[in-house]
């Protein structure tokens, strides 16, 4: 996975390590993990290693791929004997084992590649163009470049084992690079804005074995049979028969971050935060796995040998791990994780602090239910069919009233991307949607509404090829002013959500002191209870013992056969 999204999250593919880093634009450094079935993924915080860009010059942003190699070592021709992690203290430290290694792909062409801890650079990779997409299989590494070569590199060696250039795709904007495998076959997968290409690099000259037309794919995954191709784009998850001309069969409304297939079903992490699974003649969902208190899954694997999926999931800026059974996928519809943590007390505490802030605040819950009423109106097909035309009559007229058109209530995402994919067929129409969206994102990049993001985000997918052909000054300007506008939110962002996450365990902590303090408390109180009555027990017996002998003072000593402890001379006394 990239750092474009500001998070770090990766699975070595034999499951027994995660990198993470919840704040690339923050922090300078990836946390590694090791994990461990026996111990049910609980990482003890001492045995998390960090691998520090700054001393090596480099800057964690920049890395646009990180994943994971694995090779088998021979341990017995090690010339130092190597300290085995606590998580492996129950593998054979002799004979072989597999180690990680941690792949960095940087824009500029260099591969770093660090150890299993992440301690030491084993190799660095330089190519003399730019990476444009790379994945790793195995031990090899497959970086694909600016001039559409592709490289199959092994993680200890500079020296490519294969090269070939592109045929298909080669004169597109290439959006995603993938390595796939189908019954066992290797294959490599080339995305561009309308394509999907599927090329077999097994060949002396590599061909393309599937070629679908499919718009703004994300990413691709062969089904566990091979027979099916599953490709998910921005608006739903599909799957193409390869045995009937790649024709569609079966589609989901979902949209995916990532795809992996187990023993038949489809695992799907939306990018919400769940994970959805499917199987192909089901149009429901057969199971979701979800995280208490609205917390997102960052981050899934699925483990063939053991028949079950590793989930990551996310709790105050810290990773947390949980495995499910397949057995369980098939039964449940709904599994959710971190359930047992949330204590009936808890629920109780929130429900208060709502009803009191409630209270506290009518008029932001006044806000609140207007909004909702808003987001549940039903709008009509006419409101719709109706708005689209006046937006087009105002394009046409060079109207003011555009962007009131465009945060109309009567616009919902579907109608959006029809319009803009229908209606915008000129650049001078193109130019003033857009110079009426970015004007107003520019001023407030923060305000709540939510339509002109939305025509943003699907002007920018939708029509990027138009929008950067564009040469007017005006839109070049524009263009500037709300990227930076935008960068500067994207920086205050993280920083907002590193406070929510503080404030959120301040809270859990503050919960937990309350809790402990009534504990002491209760036991305090058992304690004096215990003391009094043991006190009563050894009072009541001494007094049963003095009772024949009544006790004397302190001062009232009896002195026998004329002794005392005063010293009297016989001829003093005499005279």
């Amino acid at each position: 996975m990239g750092s474009s999204l500001d998070l770090v999250a990766s699975f070595s593919h034999d499951s027994t390590r995660f990198a993470f880093q919840a704040s690339v634009a923050q922090k300078n450094n990836v946390d590694i993990y090791p994990l461990n079935e026996t111990k049910d993924y609980v990482v003890n915080s001492s045995l998390v290693s960090h691998i520090d860009y700054e001393t090596n010059d480099m800057k964690v942003s920049d890395v646009i791929f990180f994943g994971w190699c694995s090779d088998l070592i021979d341990t017995q021709s090690l010339n130092t004997k190597r300290k085995l992690d606590e998580d492996d203290e129950n593998r054979e430290s002799s004979g072989q084992r597999y180690e990680n290694f941690f792949v960095n792909g940087f824009p500029d062409g260099r591969i770093v590649v660090y150890s299993s801890n992440g301690k030491d650079i084993v190799n660095i990779i330089k190519s003399k163009k730019e990476i444009l997409g790379a994945d790793t299989d195995g031990s090899d590494i497959w970086i694909l470049d600016s001039d559409k070569v592709v490289k199959k590199l092994q993680y200890n060696n500079s020296k490519p084992l294969k090269t070939f250039t592109l045929v298909d795709g080669k004169d597109d904007e290439i959006i995603h690079f993938q390595i796939l495998h189908q019954n066992g076959t290797l294959l490599v997968c080339i995305v561009t804005e309308q394509m999907v290409y599927i090329v077999d690099p097994s060949k002396r000259r590599p061909s393309t074995k599937y070629s679908l037309e499919v718009s703004g794919a994300v990413t691709c995954e062969f089904s566990s049979d091979g027979k099916y191709l599953l490709i998910a784009n921005l608006e739903e998850l599909t799957a193409y028969d390869l045995n009937d001309d790649s024709k569609p069969i079966q589609s989901w409304p979902v949209q995916v971050k990532k795809l992996r297939t187990l023993d038949g079903l489809i695992m799907a992490l939306t990018t919400d935060g769940k994970i959805n699974n499917y199987k192909i003649g089901q149009a429901d969902t057969v199971c979701s796995i979800v995280v208490n208190d609205n917390l997102g899954i960052i981050d899934f694997t699925p483990i063939n040998n053991k028949q079950q999926v590793l989930i990551s999931w996310l709790n105050v800026n810290e990773p947390n791990f949980e495995s499910i059974f397949l057995e369980e996928l098939d039964t449940e519809k709904l599994i959710t994780i971190n359930k047992s943590k949330k204590t009936s007390s808890d629920e109780a505490n929130q429900k208060k602090l709502e009803e009191e802030k409630e209270k506290a605040e009518p008029e932001a819950q006044d806000e609140k239910t207007e909004t909702e009423a808003k987001t549940n109106k039903k709008v009509s097909k006419s409101d719709q069919v109706e708005i689209a035309n006046i937006l087009s009559s105002h394009l046409e007229a060079n109207s003011t009233e555009i962007l009131d058109d465009l945060m109309s209530g009567s616009w919902t995402e579907p109608e959006i991307k029809k319009f803009i994919l229908t209606k915008i067929n000129t650049v001078d129409h193109l130019s003033k949607i857009f110079l009426t969206i970015s004007k107003s994102i520019t001023q407030n990049p923060w305000n709540e509404q939510d339509l002109l993001p939305l025509w943003l985000k699907w002007l920018l997918t939708l029509k990027s090829g138009e929008l950067n052909s564009i040469k007017d000054k005006q839109t070049k300007k524009n263009c500037k002013h709300l990227k930076s506008a935008l960068k500067s939110s994207e920086e205050i962002l993280p920083v907002l959500l590193g406070i929510q996450g503080r404030l959120e365990m301040l809270r859990r902590q503050a919960k937990l002191r309350e809790d402990l303090a009534q504990l002491t408390m209760q036991d305090r109180e058992d304690d004096e209870i215990e003391v009094i009555e043991h006190s009563n027990v050894i009072n009541n017996s001494l007094q049963d013992q003095a009772s024949p002998v009544e006790k004397p003072e302190q001062d009232s000593i009896v002195y026998a056969n004329g002794e005392s402890d005063e010293f009297v001379d016989a001829s003093e006394y005499k005279d």
